[in-house]
C-alpha cells in the first residue's frame, strides 16, 4: 500500500482537520464507490491512528541526507559559511561561561592577595 500522504498529495505536518478538509474534497470529486473507499480508508489511517499517521508521514518526504559512503557535514563548517544571524548574537553568547575564580573556591576578589598563587598549579608549569 503507498503512502496516503503522498497518494493524495497531502501535506504531513498539517493537522487532521486539514487531512479531512482535503479527503472530503476529493472524496466529492471521486468518480466511483471504489475510489470514495480507497479514500475512506486513507482518511481512517491518518486520523483514527496516530501511531499509524506519525509513521506514513515520516516516510512521505523523500531523503534528504547524502548518499552512504559519504561523511556527514561538520555543524560549525555550515554555522561559519552562514555567517552571523540577524541580531549578531551567536549560541556562544547566550551560554554561561564558568567562573575561574569560583572554581578556586574565591566567591569574591577584594584584593590581589585574595586570588591563589598560580606558580604552583602543576597545569600551568612550563607555560611561558
Amino acid at each position: 500500500m503507498s503512502n496516503p500522504f503522498e497518494r493524495y498529495d497531502l501535506d504531513p505536518r498539517e493537522g487532521i482537520a486539514a487531512i479531512t478538509q482535503r479527503l472530503k474534497e476529493l472524496a466529492e470529486e471521486a468518480k466511483d464507490d471504489a475510489e470514495r473507499e480507497r479514500i475512506r480508508e486513507a482518511w481512517e489511517e491518518l486520523t483514527l491512528h496516530p501511531a499509524r499517521r506519525l509513521k506514513a508521514a515520516l516516510f512521505a518526504h523523500p531523503e534528504t541526507r547524502g548518499p552512504l559512503g559519504m561523511p556527514p557535514s561538520f555543524p560549525r563548517r555550515r554555522a561559519a559559511q552562514a555567517g552571523p544571524t540577524a541580531v549578531g548574537l551567536e549560541l556562544r553568547d547566550l551560554a554561561a561561561r564558568p567562573s575561574v575564580l569560583l572554581a578556586l573556591g574565591v566567591s569574591e576578589v577584594k584584593d590581589e592577595d585574595a586570588v591563589p598563587p598560580f606558580e604552583d598549579d602543576p597545569v600551568l608549569r612550563g607555560l611561558p
